[in-house]
């Protein structure tokens, strides 16, 4: 899990890291869930995408990333599968 120190604005905005964005799929726009829980401020994608391709149809959620059918094939073949 990555860290960043942010400071809120005066509007009370928090950028989020370009490259926690990357590494998490989230695109300029993407809905996203603020939730707090036990003193916690918590940020989610709303909808979730798959992180190879950015497809939001159809997409299960695999050791904590989005993965939609087609990439989970690639993957499947280019691993050896059939």
């Amino acid at each position: 899990m990555s860290t960043a120190y942010k400071k809120v604005t005066s509007h009370g905005s928090i950028s989020i890291p370009v490259a926690m964005r990357r590494e998490l799929g989230i695109e300029p726009k993407d809905p996203m869930v603020v939730e707090e829980r036990q003193g916690e401020i918590r940020i989610r994608p709303y909808t979730l995408r798959c992180n190879f391709c950015g497809a939001v149809d159809g997409v299960q959620e695999f050791c904590g990333k989005g993965i939609c059918r087609s990439c989970a094939q690639k993957v499947f073949q280019k691993l050896g599968g059939e």
